[in-house]
């Protein structure tokens, strides 16, 4: 039932995001930030970054990549004029959106289909910790965690790419449009956009904490889509002129789907087929497996399974890395029960955080393949350092701060 509501919500989110297409709402966020508030470029990447991974916590990364991609491929058009530092620039703001999708799935239970992979093997294997990781605790570590770690890749993609060096803010500001549309849809987006983000969020918690009425909350959730599909697609709303509009028709759904990200997320997902096609896995078990022996430095020993987990995941399914993983870890457990838990939590987390590669997540292959002009080079260099940073932090926050908050809040 879990995987089901979670499919419902994918859905919903994936027609929000075309109506704020459709509203050309990141262009009026885009203008507000810049002519209201004039914010410089460093702040606006800061904001980038946050509010991706905010938003990535309650929908699906690859639908956080989705909407929020209009108003990057914007940005990147507004900075056609920089020369040899446009392919600087665009992969600045690229990166801001997707390293914040990505982290975006740590902040709540429900930010990846690994969290659910993970709170499915704790019941399977009846793994004792595994009841405390509810939707609220969860969420009490793992939204700190996601700030924490944005903050660190903002400050990561500063000292990478220098913008202050670059470009200067008022000349662009002084190119920008106010994009005039309905006042009244696009304040009907937004109100259905945060009606979203509340109600989905209490459904959610719903399933994974009141388990005797799942049955209900599925009924609730099924109701909820069809009321939500209503007023997306089918309810006509008033304009200022007194018209009567709908927010999304249907083709509004799949115009300007970016198909070249597309490809690259089929790219990745071949890759991993053939790796476990020839039972590849088996051999990097073992290989793990003979890694791990002997370690004595608990912490240590985290940090590398952290970074083992996240450098996969730039080739291979980051699923298919956690199972993998898993699959060495278990064996092990009967030394030190605590790894059981806490490893497999590290590994989760770790293989969602890869920030390197076109292929790395779907988010990274999205993104990629819907901007022009972006220079690998720095994609790779900022990417390494922040796999390297949110693998030792993740490691020090599973271990430190999550027994912590756990152990308070139930």
């Amino acid at each position: 039932m879990h995987t089901i509501q979670v499919a419902i919500f994918f859905v919903i989110s994936y027609l929000l995001s075309r109506v704020f297409v459709v509203l050309k709402i990141p262009e009026l966020v885009l203008y507000y930030l810049f002519e209201k508030k004039h914010v410089s470029i460093q702040k606006l990447t800061f904001i980038l970054i946050l509010g991706s991974a905010l938003l990535s916590s309650v929908i699906a990364n690859v639908i956080t990549v989705l909407t929020l991609m209009p108003l990057v491929l914007l940005l990147q058009k507004e900075f056609d004029r920089f020369g040899k530092d446009q392919l600087k620039i665009n992969t600045l703001f690229l990166l801001s959106v997707i390293w914040g999708a990505n982290i975006g799935g740590l902040g709540m239970v429900t930010g990846t289909t690994t969290n659910g992979i993970l709170i499915g093997l704790y019941e399977v294997f009846k793994v004792p910790v595994g009841r405390d990781f509810t939707f609220l605790s969860w969420m009490s570590w793992g939204l700190p965690l996601q700030v924490v770690l944005s903050c660190i890749g903002w400050l990561i993609l500063m000292a990478v790419f220098q913008p202050g060096k670059m470009m200067h803010q008022h000349d662009f500001r002084a190119k920008l449009e106010s994009y005039s549309m309905s006042r009244k849809l696009q304040k009907k987006g937004f109100a259905l956009a945060a009606f979203f983000v509340l109600s989905a969020s209490l459904l959610s918690a719903g399933m994974n904490i009141l388990h005797v009425y799942r049955l209900e909350i599925m009924i609730l959730t099924g109701l909820w889509m069809i009321v939500f599909i209503y007023y997306l697609v089918l309810h006509y709303w008033e304009t200022e002129d007194k018209s009567k509009l709908r927010l999304l028709m249907l083709k509004d759904t799949l115009h300007d789907i970016p198909k070249k990200g597309i490809l690259w997320i089929s790219i990745g997902v071949i890759i991993t087929f053939v790796f476990w096609y020839f039972k590849l896995h088996k051999s990097a078990g073992y290989l793990l497996r003979d890694l791990f022996e002997g370690k004595s430095n608990m912490l240590m020993f985290y940090c590398l399974i952290g970074l083992i987990a996240t450098f996969a995941s730039e080739l291979f399914s980051n699923s298919g890395v956690q199972i993998t993983m898993f699959m060495v870890l278990f064996p092990m457990t009967k030394y030190n029960p605590n790894l059981s838990w806490e490893g497999m939590l590290i590994i989760t987390l770790c293989s969602t955080c890869a920030f390197m590669s076109p292929i790395g997540t779907p988010s990274n292959g999205l993104g990629f393949g819907s901007s022009s002009k972006i220079s690998i080079r720095h994609m790779l260099s900022a990417g390494f350092v922040m796999n390297i940073a949110s693998a030792l932090v993740i490691s020090l926050w599973v271990t430190q701060v999550v027994p912590v908050i756990n152990k308070y809040l139930l």
